[in-house]
């Protein structure tokens, strides 16, 4: 926490929806509890958080708008039928791009609506920087007298915990493009901040499962953070102190609520067909993005235990160009479909069994399920006695009918607004960041060796000579293996290293991860090199063998920090692995 801090302001960067929140620190201190969130207005929706849109104006660096406010002006763009709007970036649900990517460049680039490249770190730092100053201004307009300055702000940025370490860095340098100080940011894990919040509240702040303020020490549970594009998943257990351990590494995938979504489109193509349903997205913006807001909210209110026929409005646009392009009418077409019994048109709507709307939550629903089933395998993961479902997708009647029904014998916890849990958790994170103790390592990390060659099990192609004799390069020497759990701000056990010849004045330590549990080598697969730290020698006047260096790492908030001592002086170096290049 900033040193001068009197006030936590988190912002939560979603796939479909981002918003913000703060608290100062006295009304912590009273009741922690107590968070302020914008509420953003977009047609007849009213929401906690905003469509995570933004539109840059044509010179590529200018930011123009975000949110619904940015969904409407760039559909008032297309409309103007002049392709005024081909100049224009326009973003949307953007975020999935660092999904799953070890190797990922700071510099990558990333398609607007019209397939114009724009650098991904741009976009970002533009939301970033408007998230930050919309909330800077709202604190501002609250204090009576004064302001507050930003020295005086601890910031949380939140990311998913199944996040690569190079994703997380580039989040962190997004934000400090777009203003915030390094120092005063910390980066937050989504399912962690959930947790946190929701041990705050009382049994009458869930929807149902009871509160978790009551968990005893030893009380293992799972967090389903469940949103637009992912699906992040940890299990936690209280210690003594009340503070978490992870017990098993994060985990999940691409299934969150945009699932639905392409699924809805998906059956709205197969009626419509893709040419009409495409010229109708690229001329019709605001009515396209009209009966996606509408679905939006039908998505909250469908249930398995709901028979009742979902009921679409058809913008009239739709049905012209569909007219225009078929010399069909639309009720033929659809009784054509593999949906004629089904689906029916009556006037500008279509009445669609609620059997169908269902199934259009199935592969979100059973990839979920499927996951935790197997998690359910692990000896560790079958301690699990709750699981606390949040997130804006963890809404969905239908996802929470799917997690009860699969695992009857476990306690289904869900809090109200359950999108807005991780943003109010990212809040006290801020002002209590020692909450979480320990976490389980995503990855085997260690950094590239040389060791004496041996013929019996070392690859001839690694051998290079050095000052003793034949040496094996691109040995993986380990540090921390994957799977293991991993005391937070504690280094790990030092290990000594000399340079491979006497002429060299320094050492390389190149780090790297590895999704393989005991690699032998750097290049074998699933390794991928994160950074590197050179230390320099002061003293090159001992024999190389006495030049003893020191190394270790120290897992903290999302960064690796890695030390390097020089036992003959004492001299130390510390440094942040960058894992961007």
């Amino acid at each position: 926490m900033a040193s001068k801090t009197m006030l936590v302001a988190a912002i939560d960067f979603g796939t479909t929806y981002s918003g913000w929140a703060f608290s100062f620190k006295h009304e912590y201190d009273t009741d922690p509890t107590k968070i302020a969130a914008r509420q953003w207005y977009g047609g007849q929706m009213t929401s906690m958080k905003a469509p995570t849109t933004v539109l840059i104006q044509p010179d590529a660096k200018t930011f123009d708008s975000f949110g619904y406010e940015a969904e409407t002006k760039y559909s008032e763009l297309v409309s103007q039928d002049n392709n005024e709007h081909k100049r224009w970036y326009y973003f949307r649900r953007f975020k999935m791009l660092l999904h799953g990517k070890m190797g990922l460049d700071r510099n990558i680039n990333i398609e607007d609506e019209t397939q114009k490249p724009l650098a991904a770190k741009t976009v970002f730092s533009l939301v970033i920087r408007y998230l930050k100053e919309d909330m800077l201004k709202n604190i501002n307009n609250r204090l009576s007298s004064g302001h507050i300055t930003e020295d005086e702000i601890t910031w949380v940025l939140t990311v998913p915990a199944i996040w690569t370490d190079a994703a997380k860095q580039f989040m962190r340098e997004a934000a400090v493009e777009a203003g915030i100080k390094h120092e005063n940011l910390k980066i937050a894990l989504e399912p962690e901040t959930a947790s946190i919040f929701c041990r705050l509240l009382p049994v009458d702040k869930m929807i149902e499962g009871g509160g978790m303020a009551s968990f005893k020490p030893g009380s293992v549970y799972m967090v389903l953070d469940a949103g637009g594009g992912t699906i992040d998943i940890t299990v936690h257990e209280v210690l003594s102190d009340g503070k978490l351990k992870e017990l098993h590494k994060a985990s999940g995938g691409a299934w969150g609520g945009t699932q639905v979504d392409k699924a809805y489109k998906k059956f709205l193509i197969s009626l419509f067909g893709k040419p009409v349903f495409h010229r109708f997205k690229v001329e019709n913006k605001e009515d396209y993005l009209d009966m996606f807001r509408e679905f939006e909210i039908k998505k909250r209110e469908i249930a398995p235990d709901n028979d009742n026929k979902a009921t679409i409005r058809l913008p009239s646009s739709l049905k012209e160009i569909f007219e225009d392009e078929s010399s069909e009418d639309l009720r033929t077409t659809i009784m054509q479909t593999k949906y004629a019994n089904d689906v029916s048109l009556k006037g500008d709507k279509l009445r669609i069994n609620a059997s169908v709307i269902k199934r259009l939550f199935s592969n979100a629903t059973q990839s979920t399920v499927s996951h935790v089933k197997e998690l359910m395998n692990d000896e560790i993961v079958r301690r699990v006695s709750s699981i606390l479902m949040v997130g804006g997708f963890s809404d969905s009647k239908m996802l929470q009918h799917a997690i009860r029904s699969s695992f009857p014998n476990v306690k289904v916890i869900i809090p109200n607004e359950a999108g807005l849990v991780v943003l109010k958790g990212a809040v006290v994170f801020g002002h209590s960041p020692s909450s979480v103790s320990h976490r389980v390592s995503k990855y085997t990390y260690g950094i590239i060796q040389a060791v004496p060659f041996d013929n019996e099990k070392h690859d001839i192609r690694k051998k290079i000579r050095g000052d003793q004799g034949p040496l094996c390069n691109d040995i993986f020497d380990k540090f921390v293996e994957i799977g293991q759990s991993v005391t937070l701000y504690e280094a790990t056990p030092e290990q000594s290293y000399v340079p491979i010849t006497e002429s060299e004045s320094s050492i390389g330590f190149a780090v790297y991860a590895s999704t393989q549990k005991s690699p032998m080598y750097v290049t074998d697969d699933g390794c991928v090199k994160l950074g590197c730290v050179k230390v320099n020698i002061v003293d090159n006047s001992v024999p190389r063998h006495e030049r003893h260096v020191l190394f270790s790492m120290m897992f903290g908030g999302t960064e690796i920090e890695v030390t390097a001592r020089e036992i003959k002086n004492g001299n130390v170096t510390k440094a942040i692995v960058n894992c961007l290049g």
